[in-house]
């Protein structure tokens, strides 16, 4: 979509959003989470709006210009495309549709899915005016999930038919970490109890998991060693914890969200080196370079560095001192995230973020040609946290570049599949936008002291 067709293409944003500044709806229970104060050596960069300029453009596009944009393609594209293809009306669940509408990915129903479209249902209904439509389609979806998909110690399946018929029993952690997000959404959507109930059960469950000593990483990847440690494992579960915990009080959970930001900032983020270590091993170490870990096998990425996972690692660190008001934390996430920017961004054909295969490769900025086109989104949220809470120039710079790389380039950032970061990353782009012109393009001022 060329730059041309995007500024002709406007006329989208003089529609309305009902209940888009509403307040969420009353849920049981809700009570926010206690402040945790962590310092990590954050950098020097503590968001704070005295003595900053209100700004109306970000590059060269306006506020207004970029929340047409975002409202043109949720309301244009990206609710009708679930009103229309995810729900089975047959089986009860959700269908993973490919974004044409004509085909699928699978007729099968895997967990990592399920539960990111659950979630994307919830929250449509919670921040983009409480369709009942959307609040239906979560609530089939809960109910056909927790019917058929609970399996041995209250771990979810990985893998049904689409008549529910099991494939594969719990193997991939992401499974239960995305019926966390679905499940705590639901919950905030509809009051649903059971539905907070099994978030949090899951939540205990997944710390068990991946903290066992035997533990493989297997699921979303191939077997490693017993005792590994993924920095996405904690990117992934920071997430779901921050948006429940932003209305449910636990303190287990509290420290659970701690140490995933520990985790991410102290152990895997290599502040000094300019990157992050995708892989630990049970000491919380990198993994040495000889025999004893690089087989050189068809799997040897142990010492793999992920921009996309350190980008959204970034993001949802700074999303965490949003809601427990740590402004280090939130500094620390920024330089994580500009880091990362710095290091991984290619812009060329492909407007994505290059993964490394090891530290060496990194040096000599050999990365590998896997082409994580949606990974923008992340771009974007990551980039306009930042100019919202900070003003920060080098994310403005960062938010430019990368959106004009995805307005130009033929076909747009599209790779078919709207079951997570294309639909997040639109909507919390338009919510942040909303808010900035609320403000008048002031930073929001939150951790001002």
């Amino acid at each position: 979509m060329e730059r041309r067709a995007f500024l002709s293409g406007l006329a989208l944003g003089s529609l309305s959003i009902p209940g888009l500044a509403a307040g969420r709806p009353a849920v049981i229970g809700k009570a926010k989470g206690e402040a945790v104060i962590v310092r990590a050596g954050a950098s020097s960069r503590i968001p704070c709006s005295n003595g900053r300029k209100a700004v109306d453009k970000i590059g060269r596009y306006t506020l207004t210009e970029l929340r047409d944009y975002f409202k043109k393609r949720l309301y244009g594209e990206t609710i009708p495309f679930w009103d229309m293809h995810g729900v089975d009306e047959e089986y009860g669940g959700f269908l993973r549709v490919k974004k044409d509408g004509r085909s699928f990915f699978t007729m099968d129903k895997d967990l990592y899915s399920q539960g990111r479209i659950l979630w994307i249902y919830s929250y449509l209904f919670n921040h983009f005016g409480q369709d009942a439509g959307h609040l239906e389609a979560a609530r089939q979806g809960k109910e056909a999930l927790v019917t058929h998909c609970r399996v041995e110690k209250g771990h979810w399946g990985t893998l049904y038919s689409r008549d529910w018929k099991l494939k594969k029993g719990f193997f991939d952690i992401y499974a239960d970490i995305y019926m966390i997000l679905g499940l705590a959404e639901y919950w905030k959507a509809s009051g649903d109890e059971e539905a907070l109930r099994l978030a949090v059960e899951t939540s205990y469950l997944v710390t068990e998991t991946v903290l066992a000593p035997h533990y493989q990483g297997q699921g979303h990847g191939p077997f490693y060693e017993p005792g590994i440690k993924r920095l996405g494992t904690w990117v992934h579960f920071l997430f779901p914890l921050t948006l429940l915990l932003s209305d449910a009080r636990e303190e287990g959970l509290e420290r659970i969200a701690r140490m995933c930001v520990r985790n991410i900032i102290q152990r895997h983020w290599r502040r000094d080196q300019g990157f992050a270590y995708e892989y630990l091993d049970d000491r919380y170490e990198p993994y040495s370079h000889d025999y004893l870990s690089d087989y050189g096998g068809e799997h040897d990425y142990t010492r793999y560095i992920s921009g996309w996972h350190s980008l959204q690692g970034a993001w949802k660190v700074m999303f965490e001192a949003l809601r427990v008001g740590v402004p280090e934390m939130f500094a620390d996430g920024l330089e994580f995230g500009l880091q990362t920017l710095r290091g991984h961004w290619n812009d060329g054909d492909d407007c994505r973020l290059m993964e490394y295969e090891n530290p060496e490769m990194w040096a000599r900025k050999a990365g590998n040609n896997l082409k994580p086109y949606f990974a923008i989104y992340d771009i974007f949220v990551f980039c306009l946290m930042a100019i919202e809470h900070a003003h920060e120039p080098e994310a403005m710079i960062w938010f430019d570049r990368a959106f004009t790389c995805a307005l130009n380039k033929p076909g747009g950032i599209d790779d078919g599949d709207m079951t997570l970061h294309e639909p997040r990353g639109i909507m919390f782009s338009l919510e942040i936008l909303e808010r900035m012109i609320g403000r008048q393009g002031r930073a929001s001022g939150v951790f001002d002291r």
